[in-house]
Formats: C-alpha cells, sequence, structure tokens
C-alpha cells in the first residue's frame, strides 16, 4: 500500500506540487488580507474617534465663545449707554418749563409735558406715540398756542413770548439729538455685537487648536509624533492669558473709533429727515442700508485691526499700563505669532465677509422687530364685478372703466409712520441687542454659518502657534 502511494505521489509530483504552492498562496494572501483588513478598521476606527473628538471639542468651544460673549457684553453696554446717553436727552428735555403765565396756560402746557411723558419716568409713549409738533417739526402745546394769542401787546408779556420761542427752538435741538442718537446707539450694538462676537470667536478657535494638538501630541505614540513639529512652541498658560485679554483693547477702546464711524455716517444719512417726516417699512430699511454703506465708504474695513487690536507704540502702551502688564512678559515669541496670525486673519477677505453677513443679519433682525410698529396696511377693496368679456361684434368695455378695474387689482399702499413714533421702539432695540435676557440678536449671530464656518476654518488650520 505504501509502495502504490509513493507511485501515486511519483505519478502526480507535479501536480501536487502546483497545487500545494496554489494553497500556501491562497492561504498566505488570505491572511494577509485579512491582516490589511483589520489594520484599515483599526484606522477607520482611530480617524473615527479623532473626527469624534475634534468634533466634540469644537462644539464645547463654540458653547465657550457664547458664554465669554455674554460676560464681556455687559462692560461693553455701560459704556455704550453711558456714552450714547439718550435717556440723558429725555430727562433734559423734561427739565424744560415754559414762563408761567396763567393758571390756565400752565395747567395746559402741564398736561402737554404729560403727554410727551406718559411711560412714568420716560418720555415714550406705550405705543411709541409722536408728540405734538409745531410746523417747524419741534415738540409743541395748543395750551401754549392759545396762550400766546390771548395775551396782549405788554412788554411783559412780550418777554415771555421771546423766551417761549427760545424754549422751542431748544426743543427741536434736542428732538433732533434725540432722533440721530437713538439710531446711532443701535447700530453702534449691531456692529460692537458682531465684532465681539467674531473676535472671541477666532481667539477661542485658535486657543482650542492649540489645546487639541498638544492633546493628540500627549496621547499618540509612534507615527502621531510627526504633529510634535508642529508645536515647536507650546502655548503656554500665561501666553493663552495675554492673548485672550486683546478683547479688553476693543470693549474699552475701539469700539469708540467704531462710534466715530457710525455717528459720522447716521449724521450724513438721516441728519436731514425731518422729525415729522412719515416713511414706510422698506424706505426705513433703504435707511439702515444707506448708514452701513456710508459706514463702509468711510474706510470701516481697512480699520478694523486697529479697532479690534492695540497697534502700535501708543496704543500698546496704553494697552499694558490700563492693565497693569510688563512689555517684556507678554509679548514672548509665541504671542507675537498669535498676535501676527489674528491680525492677518482680521485683515482677510474671509473676515471681512463673515462681518458684512453679521450685519445684515442683526439688521434684518432688527426691521424684522420694528416691524411691529407699522400698522397693517389697508387691503385693497374687492373690485364689484369683473371686465365684460370682449365679443367679437361688440364694442371694447370704456378705457376709464378698464383703469379702475387695474386700480382694484392693484397693491394698496405702504402705511407710513412719522420717524419720531419710531425713535423709542428703535432706542430700546439697542438696550436688547446689547442687554436682552435670552438676548436673541447674540443667538442669531453666534449661530449663523458664516461665523461657524470661520471658526472651524481657524480651528482645522495648521501651524497655529508654531
Amino acid at each position: 500500500m505504501f509502495d502504490s502511494a509513493w507511485g501515486f505521489v511519483k505519478r502526480h509530483q507535479r501536480k501536487l506540487i502546483i497545487t500545494a504552492g496554489v494553497a500556501g498562496g491562497l492561504y498566505y494572501s488570505g491572511k494577509l488580507l485579512l491582516g490589511r483588513i483589520t489594520e484599515m478598521q483599526a484606522a477607520s476606527a482611530k480617524e473615527r474617534a479623532a473626527k469624534d473628538n475634534i468634533r466634540r471639542r469644537f462644539d464645547q468651544n463654540q458653547r465657550d465663545c457664547l458664554f465669554t460673549i455674554m460676560s464681556l457684553l455687559p462692560e461693553l453696554s455701560e459704556q455704550v449707554l453711558h456714552e450714547v446717553d439718550v435717556e440723558k436727552l429725555i430727562t433734559e428735555l423734561r427739565a424744560i418749563h415754559v414762563p408761567q403765565r396763567s393758571a390756565t396756560s400752565s395747567q395746559t402746557i402741564e398736561k402737554a409735558h404729560n403727554a410727551e411723558t406718559r411711560e412714568g419716568n420716560n418720555v415714550w409713549s406705550e405705543n411709541g406715540e409722536r408728540p405734538a409738533q409745531n410746523k417747524d417739526g419741534g415738540p409743541n402745546s395748543d395750551g401754549e398756542d392759545n396762550a400766546e394769542s390771548a395775551s396782549g401787546a405788554e412788554p411783559k408779556e412780550q418777554q415771555e413770548v421771546q423766551a417761549e420761542n427760545v424754549t422751542k427752538r431748544t426743543k427741536l435741538e434736542i428732538w433732533e439729538d434725540i432722533k440721530i442718537q437713538s439710531f446711532t446707539r443701535t447700530l453702534i450694538a449691531v456692529y460692537s455685537e458682531s465684532l465681539l462676537t467674531i473676535l472671541v470667536h477666532v481667539q477661542l478657535s485658535m486657543v482650542g487648536r492649540s489645546t487639541y494638538l498638544e492633546s493628540v501630541v500627549g496621547k499618540y505614540t509612534g507615527d502621531d509624533v510627526a504633529l510634535e513639529g508642529r508645536l515647536s512652541s507650546r502655548l503656554s498658560p500665561a501666553d493663552e492669558q495675554n492673548f485672550l485679554m486683546l478683547s479688553w483693547w476693543f470693549i474699552n477702546r475701539g469700539w469708540r473709533q467704531l462710534m466715530e464711524l457710525i455717528s459720522e455716517a447716521t449724521n450724513h444719512c438721516i441728519g436731514q429727515l425731518a422729525l415729522k417726516e412719515r416713511v414706510s417699512h422698506r424706505e426705513l430699511g433703504a435707511l439702515f442700508t444707506s448708514i452701513h454703506n456710508r459706514v463702509r465708504e468711510n474706510g470701516l474695513v481697512q480699520d478694523l485691526p486697529a479697532i479690534l487690536l492695540p497697534l502700535g507704540d501708543e496704543n500698546v502702551g496704553e494697552y499694558l499700563a490700563a492693565n497693569r502688564l510688563e512689555a517684556e512678559r507678554v509679548f514672548t515669541p509665541v504671542f507675537v505669532r498669535l498676535l501676527d496670525q489674528i491680525r492677518d486673519i482680521i485683515e482677510s477677505n474671509d473676515f471681512g465677509y463673515v462681518f458684512g453677513s453679521c450685519i445684515d443679519r442683526l439688521t434684518t433682525q432688527l426691521l424684522e422687530s420694528l416691524q411691529e410698529s407699522f400698522p397693517e396696511p389697508v387691503p385693497a377693496p374687492v373690485p364689484c364685478a369683473p371686465l365684460p368679456p370682449t365679443v367679437e361684434g361688440e364694442a371694447a368695455p370704456d378705457l376709464d372703466d378698464v383703469v379702475k378695474e387695474f386700480e382694484n387689482f392693484s397693491v394698496p399702499p405702504e402705511s407710513r409712520v412719522v420717524i419720531v413714533q419710531l425713535l423709542p421702539r428703535i432706542a430700546r432695540e439697542g438696550h436688547q441687542i446689547l442687554n436682552g435676557v435670552p438676548n436673541q440678536y447674540l443667538e442669531n449671530v453666534s449661530a449663523s454659518r458664516e461665523v461657524q464656518a470661520l471658526s472651524a476654518a481657524v480651528y482645522t488650520a495648521e501651524d497655529v502657534v508654531s
């Protein structure tokens, strides 16, 4: 039997060798393929875990940005409301007293002032009603006019009338200031909240990127140590604190330069707008657009680095002195690189585009809030009967009837509101933008796709601190 088996092997030696080679090759290939699949699965799981880790860190970073902005806004708000103090003008307006000539005239004047100050200690009425105005556009009262007409031509009465005219002119000037400052303060709130939001997102994204790379280097070994080349200089806690403190400059100094640009644009665009002018919601939006365009023409985008960062020896010295810092300890090589990188980001086209989108987003939300101040337009009248059809052999309808029918189907005129009636709501929206709880404006601009995209681009950029 052994001889027969050996003979079989001898006869089929070549076939057996080929079969054994093929079987061995298949086995080895299978082991190799299985090993590669295992490696690919491990690499995929590792990559997925890394993506989940960076996504989780990024989401946490965005939440930190929102809380940081909320903690910084009160300080900015206090300065804006103090510098552009509309309430002070209202108090000054209420403090103006017309000289008393008689009991009747004083009672009438008091009634007129009470109409202006119907909301307790606020000159605005609840529904934003406009106070009566004289023919020059300034606040006036019927009691004063009646008292003047009833008075005689005695020298004392003439002096009182002259004093009253001076008071009227003063009131008109105060109302003009209220108009300008109401628009100015609200727009300062829009611009400053947008800039502060983007600045904080960029800062925390840069710091978060550095922290993430350090965690990766500390966790992985082997091939992943190649990441360490990107972190030739680590971000120390002191450098991180000094870098995040840069927002102090905008909150305490830079926003004032922004205020000057907005004040000039507001005076240029609505300075000649009469207080008794009636505007529609669409025209109000056009006014805001004209102010935005004027601000851009004044070079806001080019001035952004100086507004957001302390640049130049004088500004740096002021920044260090105000915060009791020493230049040798602040301007380390890592801090200087971070400062150069954030300046490059601010000067980039992407930053300008995101800033413009934030302004448009908040302005749209502001106009939606102001829509409540405009009454609903009167619906178009329903036509009594349709136009008679033109049949061959019959005369065509009269042209006047066609025009009237077209007017019946035309769009109704827009509702218009006197500018004075809009001032209280505009001023209150400035408060809401800076101090709202919950702050829907801040939530809106922080959740915008443009801000999120810029933060993601900074967070995933290479060579953040090296």
